[in-house]
């Protein structure tokens, strides 16, 4: 997997979790929402700065991402922003 599409497919996995649109990551990350859009279609490569804000808006929402040694990558997501997100899976 090449890294442009491994990090497109990070954007779409932390925005599914954290329920956020490509509207929304761009208002947290500064870029435009079609800037996201084309960076997840693997249509731009996303420059440096872009890249980084993206990794750091997912790195304040708790989000991390790893890479695997088979190509593929690890999210990890903290249970607070799963209880956020989803608070009727709440343990009793």
């Amino acid at each position: 997997m090449s890294d442009l599409v491994q990090f497109a497919a990070e954007i779409r996995a932390g925005r599914a979790v954290l329920g956020w649109s490509q509207t929304e990551l761009a208002r947290r990350t500064a870029v435009t929402q079609r800037a996201i859009h084309c960076i997840e279609q693997n249509v731009v490569r996303p420059r440096k700065q872009t890249e980084e804000r993206i990794i750091e808006a997912f790195a304040k929402a708790g989000l991390q991402f790893e890479p695997l040694s088979n190509g593929g990558f690890k999210m990890t997501v903290p249970v607070k922003v799963i209880v956020k997100r989803h608070p009727a899976g709440r343990a009793k």
